[in-house]
């Protein structure tokens, strides 16, 4: 069934009061759900996003502070973003109140809240060979500076190793193993997995370019961990995971776009 249309790639959603949110390329649309799965009274945010293919999914949660956050991936590789490249940045519901509230991110296509606390993933560039850089999992800092272009993770990146960035990097909270694609993450609050509460759980899209494939998994990892890597091993065998969401159950629901599937976890 299909609920909307005239969107140019819509990927990201989420719900705030009683509208849903939907993250398109170029624009924020915001849609009252009705009885049947359909949307009505579209409305568009008065703000326009890049609208660039390259990095152009874009990835949106509504915060405790009941506020739209959206990641906007830099357009390339390795180069200088320009204006909301390379940014997560904030908006009240109605679309006003501009806020970036990070830059120098390569492409964040996940983010989530623990104890008030932002964390975001970034994926690292690619052609610098099997081993680097890192993906990064990163605290947010309002306004602060995470390194993009002259940094992934804290490795100088092509192009840019002599080049003084322009304000101090905030340092990754935990560099992931280079190429495993990072994606959506979530901190388990439930109660069906007790030994996970308060770990992050991150989907790991996969490897498409590296000589032995890494990630394809979803991976917990607790804060605090000093251990670099790819996270302790959660779920496998589900594709190309992109995303995890927790039930009221405590179970959970993991996306695979390889596959065309949601996953359920539960026990």
């Amino acid at each position: 069934m299909r609920a909307a249309s005239g969107l140019v790639a819509p990927n990201g959603v989420t719900c705030l009061g009683d509208r849903l949110y939907v993250a398109s390329r170029d624009r924020i649309s915001a849609f009252t759900p009705v009885p049947g799965g359909t949307l009505a009274n579209r409305a568009d945010l008065p703000i326009r996003l890049p609208n660039q293919a390259h990095h152009g999914l874009r990835y949106i949660q509504a915060g405790p502070d009941g506020r739209l956050y959206i990641s906007i991936g830099s357009p390339c590789n390795i180069c200088q973003p320009e204006g909301l490249q390379g940014t997560i940045i904030s908006l009240s519901p109605s679309g006003g109140d501009l806020r970036r509230v990070a830059w120098g991110i390569r492409n964040s296509v996940g983010f989530d809240w623990n104890g008030g606390t932002l964390y975001f993933t970034d994926n690292g560039a690619d052609g610098m060979g099997d081993n680097t850089p890192p993906d990064e999992l990163n605290e947010l800092q309002p306004g602060a500076f995470y390194g993009f272009p002259y940094f992934g993770g804290l490795t100088r990146l092509r192009g840019f190793e002599a080049a003084a960035p322009p304000v101090p990097q905030i340092p990754p909270t935990y560099e992931f193993q280079a190429h495993v694609a990072t994606l959506g993450i979530h901190f388990y609050r439930g109660a069906m997995f007790p030994e996970l509460r308060g770990e992050a759980l991150v989907a790991e899209h996969g490897s498409w370019n590296r000589s032995t494939p890494v990630g394809y998994q979803v991976v917990r990892l607790r804060l605090g961990s000093s251990r670099s890597g790819s996270g302790q091993s959660f779920l496998s065998g589900v594709g190309r995971p992109v995303d995890i969401e927790e039930l009221p159950d405590g179970s959970l629901v993991v996306s695979d776009d390889a596959g065309g599937r949601i996953w359920r976890v539960r026990r």
